[in-house]
């Protein structure tokens, strides 16, 4: 049988298409396995960060409940091989604990409450961070507004009818506060001016001011210092933990309002937890608002939750 020379050629040219078929599926098949395997992979290093992070926590939670708060530390009295520390500052600063875990507590008497905050501080917070006059009025007013309950507005503020006007999904609450990133809904705060600010921020309850666990920027707002002054401060404060109205007068010429009495100067019983697992970006976190206080049915309390 004779084959013609245009037979011969259709039949290498469906040879081609039948072998680039072929490389095409193994080709998509082998990208499928490798997706799989990077899943499968990740899955088990988020898996194994969980366990490391939850097991950090419940270690440092003992630590803190075993341990004695001081100005701007607790120092643990449980044994050092727990943690693999002997204490842990409480001005948000991280402590690794291990290869690929850090953990920070942070004091809420060194951050401005969100709930009950004292006007003027709040304001040089809002300005330090770079809000103008006006915009700081409008946020401050639509802030109580927000949490207070009510259909009038403030002057400067935003009630329900605003936010329906602005076409928002929301409207104001007209009550506490639930999670802090509520406060980027409120009327005048943008997303920028909110990362700003946000971290020196807090829902805790707050019983007074300690300077030994407040942020630079904290201490700028609260003793209306400036930024060189804050630094110098917080300099002074690495070594020997500020105690007094007195002291502070001495080194920065400013004090705490109201005589500095009180519960200024100490830690709150109400600290944020963070503990971050993975290098260099964390691959699992938890954060978590505790009160310390001990009561009938527990040793500690949790104000918030925030994982993943």
């Amino acid at each position: 049988m004779r084959t013609t020379k245009g037979s011969g050629g259709s039949a290498t040219i469906l040879a081609l298409m039948i072998t680039g078929v072929i490389i095409t599926v193994g080709i998509g098949f082998n990208w499928i396995v490798k997706e799989h395997l990077k899943a499968a992979d990740g899955m088990k290093r988020k898996s194994e960060a969980m366990v490391k992070a939850v097991s950090a926590y419940n270690t440092l939670i003992y630590s803190i409940l075993a341990g004695k708060a001081g100005g701007g530390e607790i120092v643990f009295s449980t044994p050092e091989d727990l943690l693999g520390v002997k204490s842990v500052p409480l001005n948000n600063d991280g402590v690794a604990v291990g290869d690929d875990v850090e953990i920070k507590v942070q004091d809420s008497n060194g951050m401005i409450p969100l709930d009950g905050f004292n006007l003027a501080v709040f304001q040089r917070l809002l300005r330090n961070a770079g809000s103008g006059e006006g915009q700081s009025a409008i946020i401050i007013d639509s802030l109580l507004d927000w949490v207070n309950k009510g259909s009038l507005s403030r002057i400067n503020g935003a009630k329900d009818a605003y936010y329906k006007a602005e076409g928002k999904p929301y409207t104001a609450r007209n009550y506490s506060m639930q999670y802090k990133e509520e406060f980027s809904f409120v009327r005048g705060m943008d997303r920028d001016l909110y990362k700003k600010i946000a971290r020196y921020v807090t829902l805790l309850p707050s019983a007074g001011f300690n300077p030994n666990t407040a942020s630079i920027e904290v201490l700028m707002a609260y003793l209306n210092i400036s930024r060189d002054s804050a630094q110098t401060l917080k300099t002074f404060m690495t070594a020997t933990p500020v105690k007094s109205n007195a002291t502070l007068m001495k080194i920065v010429q400013s004090a705490i309002g109201g005589g500095g009495e009180g519960n200024d100067f100490s830690p709150s019983p109400f600290m944020e937890i963070t503990i971050n697992v993975g290098k260099p970006e964390p691959v699992y976190s938890i954060k978590a608002g505790i009160n310390t206080i001990w009561n009938p049915t527990y040793p500690y309390s949790v104000i918030y939750w925030e994982k993943g």
